[in-house]
C-alpha cells in the first residue's frame, strides 16, 4: 500500500530547502565561505523535493537580501533574484541573478612577502578593491520530467576582481514504489580561474562532486534519508590573501601558503524527519565526513518546525561540528617545510549553529506590505560560534563569532 504524508508535514519538510538553494556561498579573501564545498551541501542537506520529487517546480518569483558579519572584520550584502517559469506540465525553466558586496579586513592586510618564493611583482600583500571583493552571479536550468523520472540541469557563472567561475549542477530522481522511495544522483562540476591581485600568475580550480541519495517513507509520518558524496578539488586549492609567518634564526619571513594539488573529499549522512503534534515536525541529522588531507568531522543537527496560525511555519535549530586538522597543519612552519596552510578550515575545530526560520503569508506589524494567498514572506537568522585549536592568522584569535540573515520574498504567478 502506498504510504501518503500529511499535507502538512510535506509542505515543512520541503520548506528546508528552497532558502538554502538561493544563497550561494561566496569567497571573502583571506576569510573564506568555500563555495566548492558549498555545492556539495548543497545536496547533501537540502531535501528538494523528497515526497513529491515529480512535480515539476511552478512559476515563482523569488527576491532575497542575505548578510554576513564576524568579529574577524567580514562583512557581506548579497541581493539575489530568481524566477521561474513553467512551460507545460512536464517542464519549467529558471533564471537567477546575485550580487555580494564584500568587505574582509584581512585583505587589506600589508604583509612584506617574500618575492622569490611567493613569485609576486608586488611589495606587499593585500587587495586594494573598494569594496574588497565584488561578484556577479548568473545561472539559469531547466527541470523536465520524463514520466515520473525528473532531470534537472543548472549552468551558474561568476566573476569577480581575482576569479571566474563556470559550475554545470545536473540532477536525476527516480521515485520507486508507489513513490515511498526516491532515489536521486547527482554531479557538480565546477571550473574556476584563480588570478589573485598580489600575484601575476592565472591558475585553474577544478572540482567534480557525485552524489548518490536515497529517500525512504517508513510510515505517514517518518521519513529517513540516507547521502554519499564524493569530491575531486585539483588545481589551486590555497588562499593567496593568506600569509604564513615563517620564524628564521635573526628574523620572521612572510611566505604565501602551499597546498597540495589534489584532494579527495567524501561524506556520508543520513536524515530522520517525524511528524510529532498536529502540524509540526522534527528534523535529526548526523553526517560524517573524511579526505585525503586527514581531515575528518561530525555535524549532528536539530530542526523543529511548526505551523502558527494559517500558513505561518516557524522553526528553531541547532547544529555541532567537531573536525580534526589536516595532516600539514601546524602551529609553526620553518623555510624548508614543502606545504604550509594558516587556513582555519584545516585547523581542529569545534562548532556551533542556532537557526531561526519564519516563513509567513504577511508580514507581522508592517501593514502597508501587500498580502494575498500567493504571496510568501521568510526570515532567516542564524548565529554560528567557532574555536580553532591555533589562533587565527590575521584576527589572533581562536574564537569566530557570526551573524548571518536572509529576508526573502516569494511571490507564485
Amino acid at each position: 500500500m502506498k504510504i501518503r504524508s500529511m499535507p502538512e508535514f510535506r509542505n515543512i519538510l520541503l520548506s528546508t530547502g528552497k532558502v538554502l538553494r538561493e544563497q550561494p556561498a561566496r569567497k571573502v579573501g583571506a576569510v573564506v565561505v568555500d563555495k566548492n564545498w558549498f555545492f556539495t551541501l548543497l545536496f547533501v542537506l537540502c531535501l528538494p523535493g523528497l515526497i513529491i520529487a515529480q512535480d515539476v517546480p511552478q512559476n515563482e518569483i523569488q527576491a532575497n537580501m542575505s548578510g554576513y558579519a564576524d568579529n574577524f572584520g567580514v562583512v557581506v550584502l548579497y541581493p539575489n533574484f530568481s524566477i521561474t517559469r513553467k512551460v507545460s506540465d512536464g517542464t519549467s525553466f529558471n533564471g537567477r541573478f546575485l550580487v555580494d558586496a564584500v568587505s574582509a579586513a584581512s585583505t587589506k592586510s600589508r604583509f612584506e612577502v617574500d618575492g622569490v618564493t611567493s613569485a609576486t611583482s608586488r611589495e606587499n600583500g593585500g587587495a586594494d578593491n573598494t569594496p574588497d571583493d565584488l561578484r556577479f552571479q548568473f545561472g539559469g536550468g531547466v527541470n523536465h520530467n520524463f514520466g515520473d523520472r525528473t532531470a534537472v540541469l543548472n549552468l551558474l557563472y561568476s566573476t569577480e576582481h581575482d576569479y571566474t567561475s563556470t559550475t554545470i549542477t545536473g540532477n536525476f530522481i527516480q521515485p520507486l514504489a508507489q513513490n515511498n522511495t526516491i532515489v536521486q544522483v547527482g554531479f557538480v562540476r565546477s571550473m574556476d580561474k584563480v588570478f589573485p591581485q598580489t600575484r601575476f600568475w592565472k591558475r585553474d580550480l577544478n572540482v567534480t562532486t557525485a552524489t548518490f541519495q536515497i529517500t525512504q517513507n517508513l510510515t505517514p509520518r517518518t521519513v529517513v534519508q540516507a547521502i554519499y558524496s564524493h569530491t575531486k578539488n585539483s588545481g589551486h586549492l590555497s588562499d593567496n590573501y593568506q600569509v604564513v609567518t615563517v620564524p628564521t634564526t635573526t628574523d620572521v619571513v612572510y611566505m604565501e601558503p602551499i597546498h597540495p594539488n589534489s584532494r579527495i573529499r567524501r561524506a556520508a549522512a543520513t536524515r530522520l524527519n517525524y511528524h510529532i503534534f498536529t502540524r509540526s515536525s522534527v528534523q535529526l541529522g548526523y553526517r560524517y565526513y573524511w579526505d585525503d588531507w586527514e581531515v575528518k568531522g561530525h555535524t549532528i543537527s536539530t530542526l523543529f518546525q511548526t505551523y502558527i496560525r494559517d500558513e505561518s511555519i516557524i522553526g528553531v535549530g541547532i547544529r555541532t561540528h567537531q573536525q580534526s586538522k589536516a595532516e600539514f597543519f601546524k602551529k609553526s612552519y620553518t623555510i624548508d617545510d614543502e606545504l604550509r596552510t594558516v587556513d582555519p578550515k584545516l585547523d581542529g575545530a569545534s562548532a556551533v549553529d542556532l537557526q531561526l526560520k519564519l516563513s509567513f503569508p504577511k508580514f507581522p506589524f508592517v501593514k502597508w506590505l501587500p498580502a494575498n494567498e500567493n504571496l510568501k514572506y521568510q526570515f532567516a537568522l542564524n548565529w554560528y560560534r567557532r574555536e580553532t585549536d591555533s589562533a587565527d592568522w590575521h584576527s589572533r584569535l581562536k574564537t569566530l563569532y557570526a551573524y548571518n540573515f536572509n529576508f526573502g520574498v516569494r511571490y507564485h504567478y
